[in-house]
């Protein structure tokens, strides 16, 4: 997710674009991997960025909650990765390296179908990844 978008979404949503939310941002823009909440804290704290853990965790949780970042919870884990994409979409990780590659399609319609007939729900949204082994980690 490029910068401007990332300020619209926030704006759009009626928030304040705060300094720690931006520099959480730039720090999971930057990321070649998915980071945990600590990590972010002590990259932050090498670059002279002071923020609390707990703010990080907060910012992360109004993130997802945006659909902003995608988290990873691989006890003992949580790592977060930021969206590229701003619609639908979903992930598959990588169980040994933890990648995370974002899948640009979603035809479960049917599976959809099945469930409200099963269920009695009416379905409105969904979340759903795979998890496997990417291509440097499969041998």
């Amino acid at each position: 997710m490029n910068k401007e978008l990332f300020k619209d979404l926030i704006r759009d949503n009626n928030l304040r674009l705060s300094h720690p939310r931006f520099l959480i941002y730039k720090e999971l823009s930057s990321a070649l991997t998915p980071l945990s909440p600590l990590e972010i804290y002590h990259s932050l704290n090498r670059k002279k960025r002071k923020i609390g853990l707990t703010s990080i965790y907060r910012c992360l949780d109004l993130f997802e909650s945006l659909e902003i970042v995608f988290k990873i919870a691989e006890r003992p884990n949580v790592k977060y990765k930021l969206c590229e994409s701003d619609s639908h979409h979903h992930h598959i990780v990588c169980k040994q390296c933890g990648k995370a590659v974002e899948l640009d399609f979603c035809d479960i319609s049917d599976w959809s179908r099945k469930v409200m007939e099963r269920t009695g729900y009416q379905v409105t949204d969904h979340k759903f990844n795979f998890y496997g082994y990417c291509e440097a980690c499969k041998t």
